[in-house]
């Protein structure tokens, strides 16, 4: 179990230095603009369809391929690595890393269909997109918290 406690956060960090070695190249491809992975606020139609316009073809496939992968996999170890300071506490405590994983997945499968639409996205699909960045957002903060509370409360037993 020892080693789960350390290969799931090394891991997590890994994959997390992945995305942040091609998120400069991202953010070139679209003129200096932030993807929507990285608006935790969320963004309008109008600011969707111009990002989607400013997009390179080079920044959309990337953004589709190499990027959205790892940010497929990036919520998935970081939710099991929220998780394990907070063995033991009970099922409700895990809840807001579960609705982090899942807001971020479902995120990326919107923007994945904003991506493929391009800028005459419809505001409907971008409202959702957005709605998953929110949640995603919110439910990290208080998953974070939660888990630095588990691990504080860990450390304290020892």
């Amino acid at each position: 179990m020892k080693v789960v406690y350390w290969a799931l956060p090394l891991a997590t960090l890994a994959v997390a230095g992945v995305l942040t070695y091609l998120l400069p190249h991202l953010v070139a491809e679209a003129g200096g603009a932030q993807p929507f992975d990285l608006r935790p606020l969320g963004y309008s139609a109008m600011e969707a369809r111009i990002y989607l316009q400013s997009l390179s073809p080079a920044g959309a496939a990337l953004y589709q391929g190499a990027f959205r992968l790892t940010d497929t996999i990036f919520p998935i170890l970081f939710t099991l690595t929220l998780c394990l300071p907070l063995g033991g506490r009970g099922q409700i405590w895990f809840l807001p890393a579960l609705a982090y994983g899942l807001c971020d997945l479902a995120e990326n499968v919107a923007v994945a269909r904003l991506l493929q639409t391009g800028p005459e996205v419809a505001a409907q699909a971008v409202s959702l997109a957005s709605g998953f960045s929110q949640g995603k957002t919110a439910a990290s903060l208080v998953a974070v918290v939660l888990a630095l509370f588990g691990a504080l409360q860990a450390w304290r037993r020892r």
